[in-house]
């Protein structure tokens, strides 16, 4: 028995070589929006959020000029492809003359609560089978915090409380403004 016992750890020995060099490259995937959502071509003639909203129904198709942010270090969810967008009429923090009121710039603390209601939006960018990208897309392709874009897509919300959810199908991503000039960015 004693001799089974050894054939058989010398044959499992034996037969285990050493590490095999593999041609196969583990797939991983790729934590991007894909280019297809994006576009250098600007549309003329865009209405402001605000404008949109005031009419938009839920599926109605839009196109919007927004600026990313909204809310103060929060304008991208960490973990799911959305961001939240305000309208160019609204005065975020980098914006205002005096610095000390707020250190975040992307914030809109000085705004009204009502102002705030009718001139933020939630954008959704969704995969082939409906559902979120599971990866922030802070910085995907120029998206970041303060600047311009233009949203084309479909309400897929909206209520008289503020909410307006847009399912994103392009998107043009344009500078930041300054403070002598706060649409700049915006063309």
């Amino acid at each position: 028995m004693k001799q089974i016992f050894t054939i058989l750890v010398v044959a499992a020995l034996t037969a285990c070589g050493g590490k095999e060099e593999s041609n196969v490259q583990p797939t991983v995937a790729s934590l991007e929006l894909p280019s297809s959502f994006f576009t250098a071509s600007r549309s003329s003639d865009v209405k402001d959020l605000v404008e949109v909203k005031k009419t938009a129904k839920k599926g109605d198709a839009v196109t919007f000029l927004a600026r990313i942010g909204g809310r103060g270090n929060a304008s991208f969810v960490k973990t799911l492809s959305m961001m939240i967008v305000a309208d160019p009429t609204l005065l975020s923090c980098e914006l205002v003359s005096d610095e000390s009121r707020c250190s975040t710039p992307e914030d809109y603390c000085c705004e009204d609560q009502e102002s705030l209601a009718l001139g933020l939006g939630t954008i959704r960018f969704m995969d082939e089978k409906g559902e979120l990208y599971p990866f922030s897309i802070e910085d995907s392709h120029g998206l970041e915090a303060l600047k311009y874009v233009i949203i084309t897509g479909n309400v897929v919300d909206i209520n008289d409380s503020g909410v307006f959810v847009v399912d994103a199908s392009k998107v043009w991503v344009g500078g930041k403004p300054s403070y002598d000039n706060n649409r700049q960015g915006s063309m």
